[in-house]
């Protein structure tokens, strides 16, 4: 093969490569650019406490560009959503799917005269609401001070109780100030200061999934506990 025949084949294959850029830069351009892949139907997962005011601004858009960088507003007006993926049916359906943060219990304040009830997630974010959330234990703050890491204790506490099996609900925590009590059934728990919750929620696990405790379990650090139990 002569060297004419080999610069015949290069420059040819050379414009094959360019024909077929080109093609492919234009299909592209013409899929992305066409109203058949606009967003016309958004479709997700029922949560009521969720706010998807900002998926408005989804409609109308090339459904190739839509990705989880989309929903930044929906992450901000929304704090509870730990994360979102989506699905595409083509040529122009969304579907929206949302998972929340774990909420883990009630928060009653009761340091004023109006009692003010909060659901605690475990991100540390707060929902005010009007009536306790069901199948959630509960806090309850008779007095105070309540320090700045006070929810980082609990939720660190019910996080630990989550490997243990008991009744949710029947287990209601108060705190004066100073200490905290816990009462679950016929068994009363005082578990000192809001410190070491985490490590106290082992044991106190242990105590909630057998449920044997018929009287006071004291405990004196975050390891050790003296039983006054029938």
């Amino acid at each position: 093969m002569n060297e004419y025949t080999q610069n015949q084949i290069r420059t040819f294959k050379t414009f094959l490569i360019f024909i077929m850029i080109t093609l492919i830069v234009a299909l592209s351009a013409m899929i992305t650019s066409s109203q058949k892949y606009r967003i016309d139907y958004i479709e997700y997962s029922i949560e009521d406490s969720i706010g998807y005011q900002s998926l408005e601004m989804l409609y109308g858009k090339s459904i190739w560009f839509v990705d989880e960088n989309s929903f930044s507003t929906l992450y901000q007006d929304n704090p509870e959503v730990k994360n979102l993926s989506i699905t595409k049916n083509l040529p122009n359906r969304l579907y929206v799917s949302v998972e929340l943060y774990t909420k883990l219990t009630n928060i009653i304040d009761e340091r004023s005269s109006k009692v003010n009830v909060k659901v605690l997630y475990e991100n540390s974010y707060t929902v005010i609401t009007k009536e306790l959330e069901e199948n959630l234990p509960k806090v309850q703050i008779l007095n105070g001070p309540v320090g700045v890491g006070f929810n980082g204790e609990i939720i660190s506490f019910f996080k630990t109780l989550e490997k243990y099996s008991f009744t949710r609900e029947n287990l209601k925590l108060t705190y004066n100030g100073i200490d905290l009590i816990a009462y679950y059934n016929s068994g009363i728990y005082e578990l000192g200061e809001a410190i070491d919750l985490g490590r106290k929620g082992s044991i106190l696990g242990s105590y909630l999934s057998t449920d044997s405790c018929i009287g006071t379990v004291r405990f004196i650090n975050s390891e050790s506990t003296i039983e006054d139990c029938i």
